[in-house]
Order: C-alpha cells, then structure tokens, then sequence
C-alpha cells in the first residue's frame, strides 16, 4: 500500500466523524509521514508504524459521531471497547453541575494504573471479565478545568481524572467529549469538571477490576481511596491527603500510603503488606499474612491480624496490637506513647523489641524467647 492508498482509505473511514475531528487525525498522519520520510523511512515502515486504521477508529468516542451514527456497533473482536448507550449514563442539571459517564474495556492487561488528582476513587471487583470505569461529579462548577481520561500503552491500562492545561472562560460551557493523541499513544477524554473539594462538591472516578490483572496502583491527591473485593499479585495505593481503606482485599505484595490521612484494612490477605502515613492512625483488623510493616508519624496503631513477622512504628502515638497464631518477630517502636501487646495461640520462638520507656509496655499471654 501506498502513502496515497493510504491516506485515502484514512479519509474515507474518518467521513462520518465531525470536521474538526477529521482535520485533526487527518493532519497528525501527514506530519508523522513528513516525520519519518525526513528519517529516511520508506512509506511501508511509517504505514506500517501507524497501524491499523480500523484499530484507531474504534476507539473514537461514539459521542463525536454525527446523530445518524451514534448508534454504531464496534467490532467483537476489538481489544478495547468504549460502550455507551445502555452503559453509559450522562446528566447534567441546568447548572451544568452533575455529570456521570461510565465505560468498559475489555482484553488482558499487565497493569492498571489509576490517577485521581482531583477525585475520590473506589476500586471495587468487576463481575465480568471487563474493566468498567465511571466517572461522577456533584456540584461542580466551570471556574476551573479537569478532564477525564483512559487509555493503554504496552500493555497497560491507564484512567484517572486531571486538571487540564489552561482555564476556561466562565461562560464555555461546551463538553470537550473526545481528544485523541496517536501513534503508540491513545487518549480519549470526556468531559470537564470544575471546583473540586468546595462546599458539597465531590468528584468520583469508580473503576472495576477483573480477576487474573497481576498489577494495581492508584495515585490519589487530596481525595479518599477505598479498595474492596479484589485479587491481585501487586497493589499500591497512595494518597497525598486522603483516607485509604482496603476491605476483602487479596495480594501478595500490598502497600498503602497516605500524607496525612488514616489507613484502615480488614480481612485482607497478603504475604507482605506495608501500611504508612504521615499523621494519621492506622487501624488493621481480621487480617493475616507473612510479613506486616504499619507506620505513622503521630498517630496510633492498631493491629489485631495473624501475621509471622510485626513491625509497628510510631512516633508520639500509641500501638496496640493482638497477634493470633504462631508470631517469628515482634518489632513494636513508640517514641513517647504506649505499648500493648497481646498474644493468642502459637508456640513458635520469636523476638521482641520495645521501642518506648519500660514503664509504657502492657502484654497479655505467655511468650517464649528464643
């Protein structure tokens, strides 16, 4: 196929998408042959660089489609699928202050990476073998600029909401519905949101993972992050101010981190799990595993868990822990509160150390030294 074959086909199949949009995808095709012809690349290696054209455009939102065509089918052989319709819902009052859109994606990931710069996020397990992502947002104003996004590189799965370059004027109220960046590289972005964080403002990204994703890592900024019902080998979440909470949660490297905020998991399963924060509490319950790392800078610990190895810090709060089961180590550190340490069951040797003044330590059941 020819540079010109090509195009032409381009063209053809971009005919029943809005103008601008056509224009846009039309002229970073052009520029990405001009590119690699000024390599010295041959008109097979660039076409063969841009891919599929039918590929690209089934990733297009359907909602840049003319109306006669909103109700396309995509192909059930495509890797991801954007659904709406009967998925996807969107309102808006006449303040243009509510939004809600959700979307599924279907295929085998490595890696699913979340971002919530501006939102609260809730991880849940998807009943199916797709990734259903949604997006909400209350009480929202235009003063300021977000947008939703999702795409997937090498193999992984990217999606979160971010503020957007720029600000828009107070009476631009128009929805930015689709953004397409190409080659390698494929963002489609719905929606603009505004003022996060106000008085009954709130905005929510929710997204549903399948069983058998080996990865998941969630960056959240000043929003609440709440995990439940997953399975996974590898999950991190992280929030720069928020609380994090981990329910029914199941992996075997797990680590939550939050700036100032709480952590609280219960029945959750690991081989080894890190639970940090900057100032607040952390509170772990009904949870076991091999290796369980908590620290806080000011706040308590609390820990009742069948877990082999502990190592809890703090450093002017109090730790109060309950160990069920056999326990190897024992690594309990306060700098100026108490300690309470109880042991339930298990005969296995293990060590102890304390970390505040003697006179702090409390501990219940028998204990045997190595």
């Amino acid at each position: 196929m020819t540079k010109q074959e090509y195009m032409q086909n381009l063209q053809e199949k971009l005919e029943r998408f809005g103008q601008e949009l056509q224009e846009e995808i039309l002229e970073d095709y052009r520029q990405h042959f001009a590119e690699g012809e000024n390599e010295g690349k041959s008109q097979e290696e660039i076409i063969e660089e841009l891919g599929n054209i039918e590929d690209m455009i089934r990733e297009l939102s359907e909602e840049d489609l003319p109306e006669e065509f909103s109700k396309r089918t995509l192909d059930p052989g495509s890797r991801t699928d954007v659904r709406e319709g009967a998925e996807a819902e969107h309102s808006r009052d006449a303040g243009n202050t509510e939004m809600n859109r959700s979307f599924s994606y279907s295929g085998f990931y490595k890696a699913i990476i979340l971002e919530g710069k501006a939102a609260n996020v809730t991880i849940a397990r998807s009943g199916d073998d797709r990734i259903h992502v949604e997006y909400e947002a209350k009480g929202v104003s235009s003063q300021l600029n977000y947008e939703y996004y999702q795409y997937e590189e090498d193999g992984t799965f990217y999606a979160g909401v971010r503020r957007k370059k720029g600000i828009r004027e107070e009476d631009d109220s128009e929805e930015k519905l689709v953004k397409v960046t190409l080659f390698g590289r494929t963002i489609i972005s719905y929606g603009n949101i505004g003022n996060f964080g106000g008085d009954g403002q709130s905005v929510n990204l929710t997204v549903k993972v399948p069983k058998g994703i080996p990865r998941l890592v969630i960056k959240v900024g000043s929003g609440n992050l709440n995990i439940s019902g997953v399975e996974l080998e590898s999950l991190e979440g992280n929030s720069g101010s928020g609380n994090v909470v981990l329910n029914e949660v199941v992996a075997d490297r797990l680590k939550a981190h939050t700036g100032s905020g709480n952590i609280t998991a219960e029945h959750t399963e690991f081989i080894s799990a890190g639970f940090d924060t900057g100032s607040g509490n952390v509170k772990a319950e009904k949870i076991k595993g091999r290796e369980l790392k908590c620290g806080t800078g000011s706040g308590n610990i609390e820990v009742d868990s069948a877990v082999a190895e502990y190592r809890l810090a703090t450093g002017s709060g109090s730790i109060r822990a309950r160990a069920v089961g056999a326990v190897e180590r024992v690594d309990l550190s306060s700098g100026s509160g108490s300690i309470r340490l109880e042991l339930e069951g298990g005969s296995g040797a293990w060590r102890l150390r304390f970390g505040a003044a003697p006179e702090a330590f409390m501990w219940h059941g028998k204990m045997r030294t190595a």
